[in-house]
């Protein structure tokens, strides 16, 4: 017995399970994806989906797609000041929520299958 009353290991790969082997570094996270990763990822949904009806949605996601290149610009570009990142969040923010609205209604609308109320 070890002096907090357990039972002694035999070898490493009991202690940390058999999912880790000895020697063997753990695995780092991947990396999150970039917002623009995942904006490419909803307009292709959105074109699955809502086929000819997506050109309802096409500029406020264009729009969206601006303001997350500027907040990260890809190679060396600088980045914007502290007070315009803001002022670009809050444009992305405010033009992905009319979207959210706007694919809500092109959704039923694709459904419906285009039929008007009136």
């Amino acid at each position: 017995m070890t002096r907090d009353g357990r039972a002694p290991v035999a070898n490493l790969e009991e202690a940390d399970g058999p999912s880790r082997r000895p020697g063997m570094p753990i695995a780092p996270t991947p990396p999150a994806p970039k917002p623009v990763a995942l904006l490419e990822v909803l307009s292709q949904r959105v074109d699955a989906e809502l086929g000819s009806w997506r050109e309802g949605v096409q500029p406020l996601l264009h729009d969206v797609r601006q303001a997350l290149l500027a907040l990260d610009p890809p190679g060396d570009a600088m980045l914007p000041s502290p007070r315009e990142q803001q002022k670009l969040r809050a444009k992305a923010t405010a033009t992905l929520e009319e979207a959210e609205d706007v694919l809500e209604a092109l959704q039923l609308g694709a459904r419906s299958g285009g039929r008007g109320s009136g």
